[in-house]
């Protein structure tokens, strides 16, 4: 059987390439400058992603600037347990 196609995206923090449904989805409120956890999907604008076991490593450096083009301001995810 075909399975199609798997989205791949890359975690800001350990640079590994998962798909696309077992990683965290970030967005930025643009009005603060907060990088939130969008667990809809549905937040307006750019988006990056993060493991969830590593959410509690997440730093405002340059990789996180240039996800969100230098418009991040501060990091507001709260602790996500993980799914088994």
């Amino acid at each position: 059987m075909k399975r199609g196609h798997i989205p791949v995206r890359t975690c800001l923090v350990c640079m590994r390439k998962r798909p696309k449904e077992e990683l965290a989805r970030l967005g930025l409120d643009v009005e603060s400058g907060r990088i939130l956890e969008d667990s809809r999907g549905k937040m307006k604008g750019r988006g990056a992603y993060a493991c969830r076991e590593c959410l509690p490593g997440l730093r405002l450096d340059r990789r996180m600037q240039r996800a969100f083009r230098n418009r991040a301001r501060e990091i507001c995810v709260l602790e996500v347990p993980l799914l088994k």
